[in-house]
C-alpha cells in the first residue's frame, strides 16, 4: 500500500518522527529523501541523456546484474568530464551531514 509522503524540513522533525515510530513499536523502514544541493546538481535533461546513453552501452556490452551500477556510474562520469562524479560526491557529503544532524537531534531528545 502506498503511503503519502510526509515532508519534514528539519533534523529535529525527522528525529521526532523516528522516536515516535520506535516508541510505538512500529515495524518497517523510513525513507529519508535528501537531494543533492541544487548548486551542485547536473541539469536533469543533461543527466537523463547520459543515463540513456549509458544504459544503451550497458545493453550493447551485455553488462548485467551487480556489474550494472558501477558500469553506469563510470560511463556517465567519463562522458560528463567528471561533473556527475562531483555531483555524486556532493550527494554523499550532504547525506553524511543529514545523518549527523539527525543523530544530534536524536541525542537531544533523550
Amino acid at each position: 500500500e502506498f503511503q503519502t509522503p510526509l515532508r519534514l524540513d528539519s533534523f529535529q522533525e525527522i528525529a521526532a518522527l523516528l522516536k515516535s515510530k520506535w516508541a510505538l513499536g512500529l515495524n518497517g523502514s523510513v525513507l529519508i529523501a535528501n537531494p543533492v544541493p541544487a548548486n551542485q546538481e547536473v541539469a536533469s535533461d543533461l543527466i537523463e541523456s547520459h543515463i540513456q546513453q549509458a544504459l544503451t552501452a550497458a545493453e550493447k556490452e551485455n553488462v548485467k546484474g551487480k556489474e550494472t551500477t558501477p558500469f553506469l556510474l563510470k560511463h556517465i562520469a567519463e562522458n560528463t568530464s567528471g561533473e556527475s562524479l562531483d555531483t555524486n560526491i556532493a550527494l554523499i557529503l550532504n547525506n553524511a551531514k543529514a545523518g549527523a544532524g539527525i543523530a544530534v537531534a536524536m541525542a537531544a531528545l533523550t
